[in-house]
């Protein structure tokens, strides 16, 4: 059987502790107390003294000694067999709404809007410890892909799932998508819930602003990842057997898909979040979530699931510790 201590630093206390103990014990300071009684009192000290048992002292210094050096073996918390119990830390939970309408398609970041936004995503599963994450794909429409998970292997796997045939309504509709996050996301903490919303589009109509501030004042902070340049560009798809060519709109015409910061910053500061995009971080998503998440949340109790792990057995010698300590204040030190 082998025995692990959880300090074993505290190996002082238990020689430390029967030192004091015998220290403080009448069979040492009792021979300096005996020499001064017996030049104060005399030869009549026997006779007053006759009734002093010495085994019974002795007794009660040893039960001292004994609760001294139990007491330091608790200290050291030994570990001795396997513990089950169901595992909690605190953490924080971070919605992820990945943007995957056609204009993410767009080559103006490299290899392509939506590849380096799959790649932020990978980044940030990579970088998380303890936390919970979740994925949304969104563009006309929004679907949870990935609901709230500690498996954040799993979900950065899934993440390449995430293409513009995710969802059959095309366009991009901040509103609808943040919609969803205020169904997904909602916490009874303030803090302890984030979303993160990675993207090229614009709020033209204003929804996703309202849905922002309306998720701002349930505690839940959006912050927005622009992911594109502000100079713009065509839009590459592929057309069958003619391979890939550029999105063009009713008139014919290519369409070129810029990247709008200020209605994205302006969404994100509605709901007390941050904006960030590619020019000015090499990491957006990994920033966004140590400075800001994780900077600003309270967080909340997370259950891990069962663990195992050596049991803390410290109760034992503090229980016969204990015994012996009321073994020497029960002893009486004069016969019966």
């Amino acid at each position: 059987m082998n025995v692990l201590f959880g300090w074993p630093e505290a190996f002082g206390f238990v020689l430390l502790g029967p030192a004091l103990a015998l220290l403080l014990s009448r069979r040492i300071l009792g021979r300096s107390r005996a020499r001064q009684m017996q030049e104060e009192i005399g030869p009549r000290l026997g006779w007053l003294t006759a009734e002093v048992s010495p085994g019974r002292r002795h007794v009660r210094t040893w039960a001292f000694v004994l609760a001294s050096a139990c007491a330091g073996v608790a200290l050291m918390q030994p570990h001795v067999g396997v513990d089950r119990r169901d595992a909690t830390q605190r953490g924080v939970d971070v919605l992820v709404c990945l943007d995957v309408s056609r204009s993410m398609l767009a080559r103006d970041v490299v290899p392509s809007r939506l590849e380096r936004a799959r790649d932020e995503i990978r980044a940030l599963a990579a970088r998380v410890r303890g936390d919970r994450l979740a994925l949304m794909a969104f563009a006309g429409e929004a679907k949870l892909l990935v609901p709230w998970t500690h498996d954040l292997d799993s979900l950065a796997e899934l993440v390449e799932l995430a293409d513009p045939w995710t969802v059959e309504r095309g366009g991009t509709d901040l509103g609808v998508a943040l919609e969803l996050a205020g169904k997904v996301a909602q916490s009874e903490i303030d803090g302890a819930t984030s979303v993160v919303v990675l993207t090229d589009g614009e709020d033209l109509a204003g929804r996703g602003r309202s849905a922002a501030a309306s998720l701002g004042a349930l505690g839940i902070a959006v912050h927005t990842i622009g992911i594109g340049s502000r100079r713009g560009s065509k839009i590459t798809v592929e057309d069958g057997e003619r391979g890939e060519t550029f999105l063009r709109d009713a008139s014919g015409e290519d369409v070129i898909s810029t990247l709008d910061p200020t209605s994205l910053r302006a969404m994100a500061e509605a709901s007390g979040g941050t904006y960030l995009d590619v020019s000015m971080s090499p990491r957006p998503l990994v920033e966004v979530y140590e400075r800001e998440v994780l900077g600003s949340a309270s967080g909340r109790l997370l259950s891990i699931g069962p663990r195992d792990g050596a049991a803390n057995r410290y109760q034992y010698p503090l229980a016969l510790g204990v015994a012996f300590l009321l073994l020497r204040l029960g002893l009486g030190g004069r016969r019966r």
